[in-house]
């Protein structure tokens, strides 16, 4: 069976004044109904990752293949089978949120019927429905995300790739798109996930690569970083002065014990 999302040896220097290493042989591969996870802070080499994976950033070397099509040598082929939802909120402000999907189902020459039906489906399924003539303006935080994720999947790909999805979310909103991910690989989407979230890689991911200054650093299920970097199953903390609780070791306790930084601290 192809692997749906391979990565291989990838390499990304910026040239300048002094030679950037933001990405440093990075090499994973994501299976058809998986979710992995690319954990770290925000100057990571997360986002260089996933730009040279969509094919906005040309790597140094390496490569990077979606359903055995190169992104860099194939471009099309690669392109057709790869839904993305950027960090950025990327709609169309003029647009409704029907006008959203239907517009972006034409850049993979789908006919009218097709992505009217296609785009009716998502809506159903994204809870949009009741708002598919209203301006994207009008829309919640929530719900502009949703419809990014939904506009990323219109043309049915074999792999959907996510940074930071819910950054900025409130904790309903985030546990929606949650839901919404979990049903999608439960049908054989591959999912390539980017988060700073512990909680978020925990519950979604297969399987999580820690990534820290461009390298991958280890790459396992969530349990099995947890039993091999954290020596405790249980983390005493200081909550108060003179007030202490016990909680389960968790990939925030593994990324420090890895880096030596926590994922909050270093991305703030």
């Amino acid at each position: 069976m192809v692997t749906a999302l391979e990565v291989n040896a990838l390499v990304k220097h910026y040239k300048g004044r002094q030679k950037v290493e933001a990405v440093n042989g990075v090499s994973f591969s994501v299976s058809p109904g998986q979710i992995f996870g690319l954990l770290g802070p925000n100057g990571a080499g997360k986002s260089t990752t996933i730009n040279c994976i969509i094919g906005f950033f040309p790597p140094t070397s390496g490569t990077v293949q979606v359903m055995g099509y190169d992104v860099h040598t194939e471009p099309k082929k690669a392109r057709q089978l790869l839904g993305v939802c950027p960090q950025e909120d990327t709609l169309d402000t003029d647009f409704t949120v029907r006008d959203q999907l239907e517009r972006h189902a034409t850049f993979f020459k789908m006919t009218k019927a097709e992505a009217k039906r296609r785009t009716d489906e998502l809506l159903e399924r994204f809870n949009l429905a009741e708002k598919a003539k209203e301006n994207v303006e009008s829309l919640s935080g929530g719900m502009r995300r949703r419809l990014q994720v939904a506009r990323a999947l219109i043309s049915s790909p074999k792999v959907l790739v996510l940074d930071e999805p819910t950054t900025g979310l409130d904790p309903d909103a985030r546990r929606t798109l949650w839901d919404i991910m979990e049903e999608h690989r439960a049908e054989g989407l591959a999912i390539l996930l980017t988060t700073h979230y512990m909680e978020e890689a925990e519950r979604l991911c297969d399987r999580i690569a820690l990534i820290h200054g461009g390298k991958i650093l280890d790459e396992n299920t969530p349990r099995a970083l947890i039993d091999k970097h954290v020596a405790k199953e249980w983390i005493e903390e200081e909550i108060r002065p003179g007030v202490k609780w016990k909680r389960p070791a968790n990939l925030e306790d593994v990324y420090l014990s890895v880096t030596g930084s926590k994922l909050a601290a270093a991305e703030a």
